[in-house]
């Protein structure tokens, strides 16, 4: 309806459009019936278990990542400068938000012991 209606260049490039979408369609009517339900890839599936402290030591070392370079400008900073440099920005941020720093930090301990002794 909407080539019909316009009448210009779209109505010329209409039968390569359609011609295209018959070639796709006809390839995905191929891998269909030729491919295994059991040999497909899904990307979003991992392969192993991991542990939940090891996922968090990731997520903690993507977020330092992303601050050294982001931040400090600085991809070749140790890693103790980086986290020094972090936790100070910490600080001001917390005397910005009025936040208690240190409860939030012992309360940040029992968290961690916590975790660590899951098994």
């Amino acid at each position: 309806m909407f080539v019909k209606e316009t009448g210009g260049p779209v109505d010329a490039l209409w039968p390569l459009v359609s011609g295209v979408a018959v070639l796709i369609g006809r390839q995905s009517n191929r891998k269909e019936t030729r491919m295994n339900t059991t040999t497909m890839y899904r990307a979003n599936v991992r392969r192993v278990k991991r542990h939940p402290n090891a996922i968090r030591a990731d997520r903690a070392a993507r977020a330092l990542a992303y601050y050294r370079v982001a931040a400090l400008r600085e991809p070749g900073a140790a890693v103790e400068t980086v986290l020094s440099d972090f936790l100070t920005d910490l600080r001001h941020y917390c005397e910005r938000m009025r936040q208690d720093l240190a409860a939030l930090e012992r309360m940040a301990q029992v968290n961690y012991v916590n975790e660590t002794n899951q098994r």
